[in-house]
């Protein structure tokens, strides 16, 4: 009971940090959408006003982060066996395809401004985002550690980073024009912009759609894990194995495994859970213990096909109750 309290105490304490640093962190992106977009129109800068989109897109990350973290705490129930956990999936996966739309936005206002060039202030360009740099290392550095410890917090952690980069290509971008007075340098430079935001958007995009599509894991150590399990006394051979990922770091595992004539089952049952939860910290594990005949006869079994899927579910049977 006491452990089960500290548990507790403890991921509601890692929680409200997590949401902290992501307040203030989201806090900071509003500061530098304002600066960028206020020196935006005074400039005339393309790729400050590019990265003050970006940014806006960052702020509304922030939401849909800090909302996931305060929903996915939720606890399982009937209607959720696996928890909230893919709550941060999903926001993870709306973030990446709003970086993909802002980036698409950049790049197609960026080939407009190289139509029809516009006086650029640099001065006022350099100013802005130099102010914009300053916030954004703060929020990069309140980000870069708590990044690690979920996807949905990878994903704003990215975001912000993304931000950086922009911003500092805005300000070396700045300096070049003071230069050169290659005004086309600014939409080169959001053109660069654009193509880095769809491939750091990539990343998260592509492993939000492996886990909503229930992919293996890679990260995953099967052979670890099957080393330990397969190491029990009783156990012949795994039949089945298989592993789905609910969000970072939290896995469900399905497992059939054929046991001799003579093993203890309700031991062997206890030990995987053992290995499972308390060596690889499995939350959710399911397992299924079977002689080597059941498993020939379960090899046989036709799968129903149906063409209605809601055709057998309030199917009678016609199985009748014998009175005796």
């Amino acid at each position: 009971m006491t452990e089960s309290f500290e548990l507790h105490h403890s991921k509601s304490r890692k929680r409200k940090k997590l949401l902290t640093f992501l307040g203030i962190s989201g806090f900071l992106s509003v500061a530098i959408f304002i600066i960028e977009w206020v020196g935006s129109r005074e400039s005339g800068s393309l790729a400050l006003f590019a990265d003050a989109g970006h940014i806006a897109t960052d702020i509304f990350a922030h939401m849909i982060s800090f909302l996931a973290i305060i929903l996915s705490a939720k606890k399982a129930n009937s209607k959720f066996p696996f928890g909230y956990h893919r709550i941060e999936v999903l926001a993870a996966l709306a973030n990446s395809l709003l970086l993909v739309g802002i980036a698409i936005f950049i790049l197609y206002e960026s080939y407009i401004r190289i139509l029809s060039s516009e006086p650029i202030h640099t001065d006022s360009m350099l100013s802005y985002s130099l102010i914009g740099l300053v916030i954004n290392l703060c929020s990069v550095a309140l980000l870069f550690k708590v990044s690690k410890e979920s996807l949905n917090l990878k994903s704003a952690y990215l975001h912000v980073l993304s931000d950086l980069l922009g911003t500092v290509a805005v300000i070396i971008g700045a300096f070049i024009i003071q230069w050169t007075e290659i005004l086309i340098i600014d939409s080169i430079l959001s053109i660069f912009i654009g193509l880095f935001i769809l491939r750091s958007s990539y990343s998260i995009l592509k492993e939000s759609i492996e886990i909503l599509l229930e992919a293996y894991p890679e990260e995953f150590d099967k052979e670890h894990f099957l080393n330990h399990v397969q190491s029990l006394k009783g156990l012949k051979s795994i039949s089945m194995f298989k592993v789905r990922k609910l969000t970072s770091g939290v896995f469900t595992i399905e497992l059939q495994a054929v046991t001799e004539d003579e093993a203890n089952r309700d031991f062997l049952t206890l030990e995987i859970h053992k290995v499972a939860k308390s060596h690889f910290g499995i939350p959710y594990i399911s397992v299924e213990l079977v002689s080597v005949g059941l498993l020939s006869n379960l090899s046989k079994i036709e799968l129903l096909e149906k063409e209605d899927p809601n055709l057998h579910v309030h199917h009678g049977h016609g199985h009748h109750s014998h009175k005796h």
